[in-house]
């Protein structure tokens, strides 16, 4: 009996040691990463380390217990001749019901790690697979590691187009980026179509069911951010387009992904096994099957408590004839009190008057943020605090208000009516243009609309106050949204360091901003004239003692602002030497430039070091060392002529000393589109009617380009040539505390054939 329950008490305890170990492990997953991420280093779509990635997967998953593994090649993207491919693992179940897994394994260039973007991903596919291939299952799973996500999804939608079980696949999870127990998103969208319901509900179930927090789901962000063609997604969004039910999840995006921050070093591990549990749960909670194979057309709202709340497209409709309705009520109540155009309280162009003001409010909250960097000499003061400087902004504003509207400087109409009904036209307006491009983003001009109809139709002041200051925060958020540091913070390092280009910029994000506002300023200027009371409390703001506080508050909040560091160990300002030669003229470039200004950055050469002086964003070297030897090019032309037209048969070949990052071939007409290449290389058209051959890291030192083109009389095609490397041609070494260098060398060569 004793020896009985001794064994029992063994076969307990190795069964429970064996599930221990199939079960997720972070240690794992880490381990993975940093094979990744500082074994293989930066994994841009078709270099030697993105293939080397891909056949570490391939090997992890023949490890992990797949059936089979294998990478599927793909030649080309839809963008450039270049080799990269998708690592596929297989683990068969009992059916040929298909789940899939997935994440991307390249980043997004050539100095970025791509630890968390999404190195993470990858390495929680692969554990995934060793977990899951330690049981039987009823589902097929299939586990892929995409290449050339990071250049438009290409690995991704090239397996959708090319992988035979397609068919077959009842749902696909992906997983990109899991750093840390922030905030995580929840991605269930592409253009036009979203997960099923029971998708989302399943995540949050899931998710919920682990105690872990922070699952967001950006509303206001992925409105905007599906209403264009281009936009961030991942590769869920290849498969949602084929109609198979795809969800991703992402975290928090305030970390530095698509710099070279994004490494080992600044990844926190402790968010592996939060998404690694999530989809653990998903493949086994649907391993017996999906309930359906579909999509679906909703606008989602996540509340708290993790309540997610799905309109369908009708209800978005519904939900503004409501507010239509509300806005024509309010309209009729105001009319019946107007003012005759013969009463001395009638003045006209008083609405015209406010979008002068609108401006200089919305200018004031906006350049709030060059003062600060104008005082300290930075241009982006606001790179690590992007938040407390809306905030900032957004003080600023109500002063400039304050001091606009504390002298009647003007003469404004004591008739709500027509303040309102403009207010209500171009919100209806912004409804409409918010249908063109995506249903969506019907919702935000629309609740701006019913909360400031509301306003006027309340009794109480307080609620009028209320439902007035509520109103425009909806609208605002598709700039301010959930995701907006994804924008400002490119944007700002991708824009030319210039002043006319930051005069644009700003320019145009005043008038947008002012546009949004717009309505409001009108709404609030219709209750003022409306409501005794509010007008009470609105004369009380703008007595000195307000103004004051205010003034006395904003600089308090800007002395702040200016102890905190601009940049920090996550973030830091960006550099870029470029060197350029010119194949035609022997003509050399040395410039280094930066998003930032370049003051007391150290400079090291061959003769010596140097450090720059003064607010620059810009600095010309003259070149000493330039080893010019890196590209050797030769070109064959023949030409026929039928009549008025000339083929070109041309025929280029180059030969590199080192493998470049990326090659172009552009050929461009000078009276406009240019016809189709001939080639057996892939061309696109480019924006401005060019067309592009265009290779990244091709394989072989030599490329042979053969391209046939038409030149009709008149006509003169420009062919431009640029090879570029991800290294100096002359050594110039560029250091600053908190500042990472992008090196480039150049090589360009021109001709014009008539």
């Amino acid at each position: 009996m004793k020896a009985g329950l001794s064994l029992l008490a063994s076969l307990l305890l190795a069964s429970a040691v064996l599930s221990g170990q199939s079960e997720f492990s972070a240690e794992n997953a880490t381990r993975i990463l940093r094979d990744l991420s500082v074994g293989i280093g930066p994994r841009p779509m078709g270099s030697p380390a993105e293939q080397g990635a891909l056949a570490y997967a391939r090997a992890s998953f023949l490890r992990s217990g797949c059936d089979t593994a294998y990478i599927l090649p793909m030649s080309a993207s839809s963008r450039a001749n270049t080799s990269s491919g998708i690592a596929v693992g297989i683990r068969k179940g009992a059916s040929g019901r298909i789940i899939l897994i997935g994440g991307h394994i390249d980043s997004a260039g050539p100095e970025i790690p791509g630890a968390d973007d999404d190195g993470s991903g990858s390495a929680i596919v692969m554990e995934l697979a060793r977990v899951l291939s330690q049981r039987p299952t009823q589902s097929t799973l299939v586990f892929c590691c995409f290449g050339g996500e990071e250049e438009g999804l290409q690995g991704s939608q090239y397996f959708a187009d090319h992988f035979p079980e397609i068919d077959s696949v009842a749902l696909m999870l992906q997983v990109d980026m899991a750093n840390g127990l922030g905030t995580i998103d929840l991605d269930p969208d592409t253009h036009g179509r979203s997960a099923p319901r029971w998708l989302v509900r399943a995540v949050v179930e899931e998710f919920d069911a682990l105690g872990y927090g922070g699952l967001r789901y950006p509303t206001h962000f992925f409105s905007m951010n599906y209403a264009l063609r281009a936009g961030s997604g991942s590769d869920h969004e290849s498969f949602l387009a084929k109609g198979i039910p795809a969800i991703d999840l992402s975290t928090d995006i305030n970390k530095p992904i698509h710099t070279p921050r994004d490494n080992f070093e600044n990844f926190d591990t402790s968010g592996l096994r939060r998404s690694g549990e999530v989809f653990l749960g998903l493949a086994r909670r649907f391993d017996a099957g999906v309930p359906d194979r579909t999509t679906e057309r909703y606008w989602l709202l996540l509340l708290p408590g993790d309540i997610p709340v799905f309109v369908p497209f009708w209800g978005l409709w519904l939900f503004t004839g409501i507010s239509a309705a509300a806005a024509l009520a309010a309209l009729l109540v105001l009319r019946r009190g107007r003012i005759p155009a013969s009463d001395p309280a009638y003045v006209r162009w008083s609405v015209p008057k406010l979008w002068p003001v609108t401006v200089i409010i919305v200018s004031a909250g906006w350049l709030s943020s060059d003062l600060i960097g104008l005082l300290r000499g930075i241009r982006h003061p606001w790179f690590t605090a992007i938040h407390l400087y809306v905030l900032f902004g957004a003080l600023a504003a109500f002063l400039a208000a304050l001091l606009v509207f504390r002298r009647s400087w003007f003469r404004l109409s004591s008739d709500p009516y027509p303040y309102f009904r403009t207010s209500a036209v171009l919100l209806a307006a912004m409804v409409c243009l918010g249908a063109f491009f995506n249903t969506k983003l019907i919702a935000e001009p629309a609740s701006g609309l019913l909360l400031l109809s509301l306003a006027l139709l309340v009794p109480r002041p307080g609620g009028k106050l209320f439902l007035l200051l509520a109103s425009p925060l909806w609208l605002l958020r598709l700039v301010f949204s959930e995701w907006s540091a994804i924008l400002f913070r490119p944007a700002a390092l991708a824009l030319p360091p210039t002043a006319w280009v930051s005069f644009v910029v700003g320019g145009v994000m005043i008038l947008l901003v002012s546009l949004l506002l717009f309505p409001f300023v009108l709404g609030a200027a219709s209750l003022r004239r409306q409501s005794a009371d509010v007008a009470r409390w609105a004369d009380g703001l703008l007595r000195p003692r307000m103004i004051a506080v205010t003034a006395g508050a904003f600089l308090l909040f800007g002395g702040l602002l200016m102890l905190l560091p601009a940049y920090n160990r996550l973030w830091y300002r960006n550099v870029e030497v470029n060197e350029e030669y010119d194949i035609g003229n022997g003509s050399r470039k040395i410039e280094i430039l930066s998003s930032e200004n370049l003051v007391g950055m150290h400079m090291a050469r061959a003769d010596g070091d140097s450090v720059i002086a003064g607010r620059t964003t810009t600095v010309d070297l003259a070149e000493k060392n330039f080893d010019t030897t890196w590209v050797a090019l030769t070109r064959k032309v023949a030409q026929d002529s039928a009549g008025p037209v000339k083929r070109y048969n041309v025929e280029i070949t180059l030969s590199c000393a080192r493998r470049p990052y990326k090659v172009a071939v552009r050929y461009a007409n000078s009276r406009g589109e240019m016809g189709p290449i001939d080639s057996p290389w892939m061309s696109v058209a480019s924006r401005d009617g060019g067309q592009i051959l265009e290779w990244r890291y091709f394989p072989d030192s030599v490329l042979v380009i053969p391209a046939r083109f038409d030149a009709a009389a008149g006509d003169s095609i420009t062919e431009t040539i640029v090879v570029t490397f991800d290294r100096l041609a002359d050594p110039v070494t560029v250091s600053e505390e908190m500042a990472y260098v992008i090196p480039r060398t150049t090589f360009v060569a021109t001709r014009v054939y008539r």
